[in-house]
């Protein structure tokens, strides 16, 4: 790739200031995730206002969205969280979320989202970062090991639940 193809490529800690740019994203990234549901992309923006009304993220000290931008449109989305650790480590950048739009792929912009997460990370003075990505998912593995990442064979566990139901 050459340096041209990532210049016009920027990264931004979304505020308030970026929310109708984060919800234009979010709506985008629904409808490539769900493209056999037309209201996926219609409802981003009521689940987005929902989320962020129970939490304002968008002030937080511990929860990141990083926005992509080439030129002056929002490609890119990476949501990133700390978690703190009770030993010498502190704790570790979480990314939740890394999408980039699928025509703006293969340019530099999934990788510019990481190195920015790295940068936080350094600010943070955090031991590290911890992601995870479906198996199937070349791709992002491919991206994740060509910047140093390294697979464990941790198992992920996963519990859905539903709020009126507080018994196990």
């Amino acid at each position: 790739m050459s340096e041209d193809a990532t210049s016009d490529i920027t990264i931004v800690r979304a505020t308030e200031r970026q929310r109708p740019d984060l919800e234009l994203l979010v709506s985008r990234i629904e409808t490539e995730d769900h493209p056999d549901d037309p209201q996926a992309a219609a409802l981003a923006p009521g689940g987005m206002a929902a989320s962020l009304d129970r939490y304002d993220a968008l002030s937080s000290d511990s929860i990141w969205f990083l926005i992509a931008y080439r030129g002056a449109r929002p490609v890119g989305l990476c949501v990133a969280v700390r978690v703190p650790k009770l030993d010498e480590r502190v704790g570790f950048l979480y990314l939740d979320e890394l999408h980039v739009l699928t025509e703006h792929r293969r340019r530099g912009i999934g990788g510019a989202l990481m190195r920015s997460a790295v940068d936080l990370t350094c600010e943070l003075g955090l031991a590290g970062i911890r992601l995870l990505t479906r198996p199937d998912n070349r791709p992002a593995r491919a991206l994740y090991e060509s910047l140093g990442y390294q697979r464990s064979e941790t198992l992920l566990y996963q519990l859905r639940v539903e709020h009126h139901d507080s018994s196990f």
